[in-house]
């Protein structure tokens, strides 16, 4: 009777009893248990093996994308799966990662000399019902989503990280990690397509897109991508507008939360050298700052924050709180 108490606990409480751990190094085998670091498999074979609420420990190292399925190819982290980065290879807890020290997500293929033949979207993250996913302890790199076509889809967008939409909003979370010299047309590092991811403690450093959101889309087109930001770094980046953030929240909203967030330098050819936004009648703009400090940042109209959606009220807090020079345009 215990036996079978026991395991019909395991069924009702099966996220806890069958949870997973995969090593992984970059020259895993693939025919590896990945049950150990002794036995560490690679990591295409971890993220094919892992589901909600498994995680998966890489050792620190460069991981590229198999050549042969094209630049379509993704790392792809499925719903409620916990990526962790950074190991040496000896770790048997996590408080004992090494600060600063992290594993390489690349999408360089081909000629590494050249981006044109990079992968378009270096890390694609699903989103599920209430699984959420943890990315820690990464350096994500090469993304280059230019394929000429229009829209903010897979292909276009988020050349470092695609966040996709699910059937419920997603909340998952993104810590220590860096995202640079990525590329897109839109969202040059990462493409948010909704709900309420948390970036803690990441800096955005050299990314670009062709058009807006040389570091951060959030596309709260007809529904919300309202992403909460602690403790990041924008630097660098470049865009047309909103170098370092644009949100988009036309017939939805994205009006994400930036606390303690630094934008350094960042350049955007027309307005929103930091964060620009855009909405219609039927949307909602409105990014709250607190604490945020905005320093070198350049455009031709010279505003940190502008577009459609930024209040004085938002504006003012920002200056007072260290926000720089925030002289925000409302266009219609």
């Amino acid at each position: 009777m215990k036996q079978i108490f026991l395991f019909t606990s395991c069924l009702l409480l099966s996220f806890t009893c069958v949870a997973e751990r995969f090593f992984v190094t970059p020259n895993g085998a693939s025919n590896a248990s990945g049950k150990s670091w002794a036995e560490a498999t690679n990591i295409q074979v971890a993220l094919d093996r892992a589901t909600a609420s498994d995680e998966i420990w890489t050792k620190r190292g460069t991981y590229q994308l198999n050549a042969a399925k094209g630049r379509a190819a993704t790392f792809v982290i499925r719903p409620g799966v916990k990526l962790y980065g950074g190991f040496l290879g000896t770790e048997v807890d996590l408080s004992q990662r090494q600060a600063g020290v992290f594993s390489t997500f690349s999408g360089e293929m081909g000629d590494p000399t050249a981006n044109a033949d990079n992968a378009f979207t270096v890390v694609t993250m699903e989103s599920s019902m209430n699984h959420n996913s943890t990315l820690d302890g990464f350096l994500i790199t090469g993304g280059t989503s230019r394929n000429f076509k229009e829209g903010l889809t897979s292909g276009s967008s988020g050349g470092g990280l695609y966040i996709k939409a699910g059937s419920t909003p997603s909340n998952h979370l993104i810590v220590n990690c860096i995202f640079t010299e990525n590329r897109a047309h839109n969202g040059g590092a990462v493409l948010v397509d909704s709900g309420r991811p948390s970036f803690i403690n990441c800096k955005f450093n050299r990314n670009a897109a062709d058009f807006n959101g040389g570091a951060v889309y959030n596309k709260g087109m007809a529904s919300v991508a309202s992403p909460i930001f602690r403790d990041c770094i924008f630097e660098d980046n470049s865009s047309n507008s909103g170098a370092g953030m644009t949100n988009n929240g036309s017939n939805g909203s994205a009006s994400p939360l930036l606390i303690g967030c630094d934008f350094i330098n960042n350049t955007s050819l027309m307005n929103g050298a930091a964060i620009y936004n855009i909405k219609n009648d039927n949307g909602e703009t409105e990014p709250v700052l607190e604490n945020c400090s905005f320093v070198g940042n350049d455009s031709i109209l010279g505003d940190d924050v502008s577009g459609n959606g930024v209040t004085r009220t938002i504006a003012d807090k920002a200056r007072q709180n260290g926000g720089g020079n925030l002289r925000p345009t409302v266009r219609r």
